[in-house]
């Protein structure tokens, strides 16, 4: 399945109400499980399901999941 690039951009915006400095999209590289989103200020790992469900319906994806998945942030870039 081919990830819209909107859902990329809703992800973040979502994500930044949590932490501000995660930045704006700038590019994704993906594979089948795991994909890899570089924004202005690092980068964040989002697991492929996740990317499916802010699809789907974005209400499947809860709060508390939300904050775990910040934790994936890398400030810089490796």
């Amino acid at each position: 399945m081919n990830i819209p690039l909107y859902i990329y951009y809703e992800l973040l915006i979502r994500l930044s109400e949590i932490e501000s400095e995660i930045g704006h999209y700038v590019s994704s590289t993906a594979n089948e499980e795991v994909c890899i989103l570089r924004t202005t200020n690092g980068t964040l790992k989002v697991p492929f399901n996740c990317l499916k469900r802010q699809f789907e319906d974005p209400n499947l994806i809860n709060q508390d999941e939300l904050t775990v998945l910040i934790k994936s942030f890398k400030p810089g870039y490796p």
